[in-house]
């Protein structure tokens, strides 16, 4: 496999990712242009684009007006994608500090000395606000639309707010703080295996990697040791399906069957972009342009997709996120956000 990164020959950023093949295989070619960018062509002539990528606009007032698009439901997506950018602008300014929880809450009174459920589910929607808030200051910024990059990271802003509505949701506080403690458990076995896989070390690191796992093992024995003095479920020792807790959040969020189905294969098709999996690319031939050269090569361009891909997936990750914060806010005791500075968001 090689890759390459091409200049455009009007100087505006172009790369071109190609999977290296043989005579009657097939090559797919990522393109990152703009409108009407000038690509290469044969022999290395610079040719138009037969069909340049439209940008994307999310500010603000300009949503929606024409902009030499005719597809309404791209023009649709990009008006929805503005109201989820407003939202995701709000949750970004809520972030940015962090929020002291009630003591005499509901949530305040499910942290103890050994398990922060509050600070647990407030870390991953600070995290799920960054990816999210990311991909859209992107495209702002730059008016591109990342095929898999944009893909990757709202799969991140996915299950990091699916992580923090799983935990909140129980009504009952053995539940949340099991399941919190399931999330934490997991974090630090990933943490110590991290810490164990360095190899080649000099023997001042080794030193520190043994001392480092040593700490995380007990850090574990004492979650195990509060599981059972907090009379947890035994579930809180299990190791974490992220696939289930995301299922589990969106069967929370849709009451409809068919939104509650669609959302794994958003998940899934975010994790084939995180790994590069070409699979990606080849389940949208269909929506891609395919050409053929003189010598019988046949050539995928892959393009994103704000209708089918990346429009859905910001939009499973931001009712995520809205209803994650719906419920840190129940849980703290507010019936409003404060000030009503932090509206809550209907329509996304």
């Amino acid at each position: 496999m090689s890759s390459r990164g091409q200049a455009s020959t009007n100087r505006r950023q172009r790369c071109a990712i190609r999977l290296a093949t043989t005579a009657g295989r097939l090559q797919i070619r990522i393109r990152f242009g703009r409108v009407g960018e000038e690509t290469d062509g044969p022999a290395g002539k610079p040719t138009r684009n037969p069909r340049p990528k439209p940008r994307v606009s999310l500010a603000g007032p300009a949503i929606g007006q024409d902009l030499g698009m005719t597809d309404e439901s791209w023009r649709a997506w990009e008006r929805r994608l503005g109201r989820i950018a407003v939202a995701s602008s709000a949750w970004q300014t809520r972030t940015n500090r962090a929020e002291e929880v009630p003591p005499r809450s509901a949530l305040g009174g499910d942290d103890t000395s050994n398990l922060s459920v509050s600070g647990l589910a407030w870390y991953s929607l600070v995290v799920a606000v960054e990816h999210l808030e990311f991909v859209l200051a992107m495209m702002r910024a730059t008016g591109t639309t990342y095929p898999t990059a944009y893909m990757t990271s709202l799969r991140s802003a996915l299950l990091a707010a699916s992580h923090a509505l799983w935990v909140l949701a129980p009504v009952r506080r053995a539940d949340r703080r099991g399941r919190a403690m399931r999330l934490l458990i997991q974090d630090l076995t990933d943490q110590r295996k991290l810490v164990e896989s360095a190899t080649g070390l000099t023997e001042q690191q080794l030193k520190a990697q043994v001392r480092d796992a040593k700490a995380l093992t007990e850090r574990l024995d004492l979650c195990r040791g509060t599981v059972a003095e907090l009379g947890l479920a035994k579930s809180s020792n299990a190791a974490l399906n992220n696939t289930d807790v995301v299922n589990f959040a969106a069967r929370h969020i849709h009451d409809d069957p068919a939104a509650t189905s669609g959302v794994e294969p958003l998940w899934r098709m975010g994790s084939a972009a995180a790994h590069g999996q070409r699979s990606f690319a080849l389940m949208r031939m269909d929506r891609n342009v395919v050409t053929t050269g003189a010598d019988g090569k046949r050539t995928v361009e892959l393009r994103g997709d704000i209708v089918h891909d990346i429009g859905p997936a910001a939009a499973a990750a931001a009712l995520a996120v809205n209803e994650a914060f719906r419920l840190f806010d129940l849980r703290c005791g507010r019936v409003q956000a404060p000030g009503e500075k932090l509206p809550r968001f209907n329509e996304l």
